[in-house]
């Protein structure tokens, strides 16, 4: 049996993404489709436009044939740790292949780009010692160094997908079974806000806060546009809900104590929520060369979620791979399953006591709190919400 795996987000479920799908299986000639997809909150720290039942389904009517959760644990943090919970959930599935998206297909360019990465020669240092003293963050200061070197344009590193491509080749680098690994050339621009047939999620978003909802139908599967169609009405994620929450959290927590807030982070932290009154203010204030605005956005989610460093210490890889749904033609897929090293919990109850799930109901919780429907804002729905079966 031969398995390819998929990491992802389907924030939400666009044309780009059924390519990426078909593609994934055309290259790997595989028999199953794993897609591993994060839940509630998004690697930038905010929540999904839609809840992970809607997304999940979403995937499963166009390609994939299990969806599994990546933890929140991992899913809202920097890239070299959503990346590694991912990995390692696929090879714990026993994943024979990694296909992803990013903006280049050519693999022996990225593993030049990673192997530099990796090794940061004193040419390397030296140019990203220069850049960080002219005040870029040390993401960005390495990514330009390392393009520089390859004569590429100066943000070709940074670009979201190639970052993600990258730290998904150097966490399977440290398997001691790496998977093959396959990349999809991605069509259109991130950053591009333009509704067309191969609009990116983050313009579908966009379009949707502005009441386009009519206008996304062109950059999605069919069934795709039903399911969020059907979500319209009350459905549709307003982090904006949760801003006195999170005003509150950061105002009183010990903002030390979260994850990545070295570099005197907490302390600006501190000083500019005691100023603001929303996130969207807290976030405007903060902004600077030295902190990226996503970095910046996870702080606000980490404080939302109770997620300390303290924690992450304890769970460094993921222990288990929850179900979200599958298809029923995939049946020899799970009992395959059975016997892999990464147990499959189809049941969510066996992990009402374990942290990691902890952490992934308050995620979960918290985002229905950005619902204006009542009946989606009712809590535990990851303990009372069935997996699809399709």
């Amino acid at each position: 049996m031969k398995i390819c795996g998929v990491i992802a987000e389907y924030n939400p479920f666009h044309n780009g993404h059924k390519y990426q799908l078909a593609e994934a299986r055309r290259i790997t000639g595989c028999d199953y489709l794993i897609v591993v997809m994060g839940g509630a909150f998004s690697q930038r720290g905010e929540t999904m436009c839609l809840d992970k039942w809607t997304r999940a389904r979403m995937a499963l009517e166009n390609g994939a044939d299990l969806v599994v959760e990546l933890p929140a644990l991992f899913a809202v943090r920097s890239a070299d740790w959503f990346a590694l919970g991912g990995v390692q959930i696929l090879a714990g599935l026993g994943a024979d292949s990694l296909c992803f998206g990013c903006e280049t297909d050519d693999l022996s360019l990225l593993h030049r780009m990673l192997t530099l990465l990796s090794e940061e020669d004193d040419e390397l240092k030296s140019a990203i010692r220069m850049r960080l003293d002219q005040g870029l963050s040390h993401v960005r200061a390495r990514g330009e160094a390392v393009s520089e070197r390859l004569n590429l344009s100066p943000d070709a590193i940074s670009l979201p997908n190639t970052v993600l491509a990258l730290e998904y080749m150097r966490v399977n680098r440290t398997l001691a079974r790496p998977m093959d690994v396959c990349a999809v050339r991605r069509t259109g621009s991130y950053h591009d806000q333009t509704v067309s047939s191969l609009a990116s999620a983050s313009a579908i978003r966009a379009a949707l806060l502005r009441g386009e909802t009519g206008s996304v139908r062109s950059a999605m599967p069919e069934s795709a546009y039903s399911l969020l169609a059907s979500s319209i009405s009350g459905r549709i994620a307003d982090m904006s809900r949760l801003d006195a929450l999170l005003i509150d959290r950061l105002r009183t927590l010990p903002l030390n104590q979260l994850p990545d807030t070295g570099e005197g982070l907490d302390n600006r932290a501190l000083k500019c929520a005691g100023e603001s009154g929303s996130r969207e203010a807290f976030l405007a204030m903060m902004k600077c060369k030295r902190y990226t605005h996503a970095r910046l956005s996870r702080l606000c989610a980490h404080a939302l979620l109770g997620l300390t460093q303290e924690m992450t210490l304890r769970h460094p890889v993921p222990t288990y791979a929850r179900a979200l749904g599958f298809r029923k033609d995939a049946s020899p897929l799970l009992t395959h399953l059975k016997s892999a090293p990464l147990p499959l919990v189809t049941r969510p109850s066996v992990l009402k006591d374990d942290e990691i799930f902890a952490l992934e109901r308050r995620a979960t919780d918290l985002q229905s709190l950005c619902f204006a429907d009542e009946a989606a804002r009712a809590m535990s729905r990851d303990l009372t919400e069935k997996m699809i079966v399709l």
